[in-house]
């Protein structure tokens, strides 16, 4: 009996630090963490309050870097202008707001190459 072998395609192994997230993170958007704070106070008034919800909304809360959703949108659209930068390295940078170009290279791996 001969068995035949079937070719599986190798999977790309997950890494963080080189932006490999892994398959079902290649078309997803990626949210400022300003953006999410204003979804989730902005949230649907007769959604329960749970021990999750809480301690989401207080992480936005302690780590929003832009008190309007002027002021994130303005930001990602000048990041936007940049077409080297993916989704996650555009929310990267905007959520952690380096203070120059040498600072964003350290912290977003492929900014590197700009």
């Amino acid at each position: 009996m001969t068995t035949r072998l079937r070719h599986r395609p190798q999977v790309e192994e997950e890494d963080a630090a080189a932006l490999k997230l892994g398959p079902e993170f290649n078309n997803a958007g990626c949210l400022l963490i300003s953006e999410v704070k204003y979804l989730l106070e902005n949230r649907d008034k007769e959604a329960p309050d749970t021990a999750v919800y809480n301690k989401t909304l207080e992480y936005v809360k302690t780590f929003a870097k832009f008190n309007t959703t002027d002021s994130a949108g303005a930001v990602r659209e000048i990041l936007r202008r940049e077409p080297a930068l993916t989704q996650f390295e555009t929310a990267q940078i905007a959520n952690l707001c380096p203070a120059d170009a040498e600072e964003a290279k350290s912290i977003v791996p492929d900014v590197m190459a700009l």
